[in-house]
């Protein structure tokens, strides 16, 4: 149940309809004379007498991210205000597609398993090269289009590498732990780049092929948690043993590597192994 007041808010604005709520953030879906629908979210922002909530640097960081970028693989943002009561308002583009989480399923044969990740690489490509990392790519904050096109959302702790760090601590950052790549959870911030999205697309990309099951479950490889599982490199390698995945093999291996050297140098070196295996999928 959301606790965020929004009822000064939505009386500006025609026809909301809650679409979401949590703790800290309410989502409406309005409808704007310009943009017809849209989504307005209205949230708290934290401050020194009530820290609960994202940093209001933090949120103005993913909004200017947004505002940089035109492309059809992220919403875009049309407004973003700091208001009463310290809560602040985003107008973004109303995107109504479900996430990869739910349509997870359209994607477990091999081709278009790689089709998916070869489109997601497009799209980070879109901010590697104004080097900003994602951080946390995965099947929640990517959204299915009916034509099994994606959206990719929530760049809420994105790291923009040529600005400083928002996280004023010496050790890491804000992660999903079962997507999160080595560095991540050995808190280095000093080795977070677009290798860590990297890690992120090759956790996608063998879940899908595993038909949902995560790789480095301890159902399928024992341990204690995907965490550490993920910090010893213990993944279920065996997958391959079924001829059909064997030329995802290295190209896979090569996303999951443990160590950023171990991973692709270019995004070119990228590509060529992915299309490589999707010609021999064909």
């Amino acid at each position: 149940m959301s606790n965020v007041e929004s009822d000064d808010v939505i009386c500006n604005f025609s026809n909301p309809q809650k679409i979401h709520e949590g703790g800290q953030r309410v989502v409406f879906r309005v409808d704007n004379p310009t943009y017809g629908f849209a989504a307005l979210k209205i949230g708290y922002y934290a401050t020194p007498t009530n820290p609960i909530g994202w940093e209001l640097s933090r949120i103005e960081r993913e909004v200017e991210i947004l505002r940089q970028i035109n492309s059809h693989f992220y919403p875009k943002n049309y407004d973003f205000q700091i208001i009463s009561k310290n809560r602040y308002l985003i107008l973004e583009e109303f995107l109504n597609s479900p996430q990869l989480t739910q349509r997870m399923e359209r994607f477990y044969s091999p081709f278009t398993a790689l089709n998916l990740i070869k489109q997601l690489a497009v799209g980070l490509k879109i901010i590697w090269d104004k080097k900003i990392v994602h951080r946390d790519i995965k099947p929640d904050n990517i959204l299915i289009n009916d034509d099994n096109s994606p959206r990719i959302i929530d760049l809420g702790i994105a790291r923009v590498l040529d600005l400083d760090s928002i996280t004023q601590t010496k050790y890491g950052g804000p992660l999903s732990r079962d997507y999160a790549a080595p560095e991540q959870h050995r808190y280095n911030k000093s080795l977070i780049n677009w290798r860590t999205d990297q890690y992120n697309l090759g956790i996608i990309l063998m879940q899908l092929l595993l038909k949902g099951q995560h790789p480095f479950s301890p159902t399928l490889v024992g341990g204690k948690s995907i965490r550490d599982n993920i910090l010893n490199n213990n993944w279920y390698r065996n997958a391959f043993s079924d001829k059909s995945f064997f030329p995802i093999q290295s190209l896979a291996t090569n996303l999951l590597g443990y160590e950023q050297y171990d991973r692709y140098r270019t995004f070119e070196l990228f590509m060529e192994d992915l299309n490589y295996s999707l010609e021999l999928m064909r």
